[in-house]
């Protein structure tokens, strides 16, 4: 029998949390958004995702600061193209965002490499091994290989943590230039506390990631979840910031564990750096 421990039952009440995507890559870049109808269909979709319950259209527009006219008509336009659906409790997503959201985690030569390696890898086929990407201070859940153990840790794909958090997050924190860590982390003033050994400020976080600079590779030591460990090594790649990781229960902890899962994830990193786009 598996027994799955999966990212949202074990998660605790965090506080801090920040999202740092709003305004997506236009905000980032500086440049003024071209559309503010297509921002704001954005806005609603990324709303609607993150709610598990119908939204009423009052409800969207309150949280969205807009008149209900304005974004009964955004919703108008979503619902056309399948992108989200009205019930009698409210809006939500489509089944179209499923579809779209699978074939672009399919399509990357990237994510078939990792399913490929990690399936041939004497290391890491037993494991639970995700591969993440950073989007903000967020980490972005794209591709998973469940191995074969009777219990395992597992984020759902298209989630998101934050990265102070998780080994896969401080990994690629960590493998940033100084002047876009310090970009990225902000005024930060709290980070989200999910156990008792979560690191509780930004100093500490930055003591880590020099400490992962220095080994080459990230410890989450019951930081994340109580009971899980996971190790994580970044790609390293030219394109966004990306990380592989292995995560399994405390228990099984020993120093050969260690040593086998970093140098298969090290291997796979270096697979998937030669397999992006340049």
């Amino acid at each position: 029998m598996v027994t799955e421990v999966r990212a949202e039952e074990a998660r605790l009440d965090p506080t801090g949390d920040q999202d740092s995507r709003r305004g997506g890559a236009a905000a980032e870049s500086g440049v003024t958004a071209p559309s503010p109808a297509a921002y704001r269909a954005g806005l609603v979709l990324e709303l609607l995702a993150k709610r598990s319950e119908p939204l009423p259209l009052t409800a969207l527009a309150t949280e969205l600061e807009l008149a209900k006219s304005s974004v009964l008509n955004l919703l108008v336009s979503l619902e056309a193209s399948g992108m989200v659906r009205r019930t009698p409790a409210g809006w939500v997503l489509g089944f179209k965002v499923l579809e779209l959201s699978r074939a672009a985690l399919t399509s990357t030569e990237v994510v078939a490499e990792f399913h490929r390696a990690t399936s041939a890898s004497r290391e890491l086929r037993r494991e639970t091994v995700v591969l993440a990407v950073l989007d903000g201070t967020d980490v972005v859940y794209v591709a998973r290989h469940d191995g074969q153990q009777p219990v395992r840790y597992v984020n759902e794909i298209g989630t998101r943590n934050p990265a102070a958090v998780t080994a896969l997050g401080r990994a690629m924190l960590a493998g940033l230039p100084d002047e876009e860590l310090d970009r990225r982390l902000g005024d930060t003033a709290q980070l989200p506390m999910r156990t008792q050994r979560s690191l509780r400020t930004v100093d500490q976080l930055r003591a880590d990631l020099r400490e992962v600079r220095r080994r080459g590779y990230s410890i989450d030591d019951e930081q994340g979840v109580p009971g899980i460990r996971c190790f994580s090594v970044p790609v390293g790649s030219p394109g966004s910031p990306t990380a592989v990781s292995v995560s399994f229960v405390a228990d099984r902890q020993t120093l050969e564990l260690e040593t086998a899962v970093v140098a298969g994830l090290t291997r796979l990193a270096a697979r998937l750096r030669r397999a992006e786009p340049s």
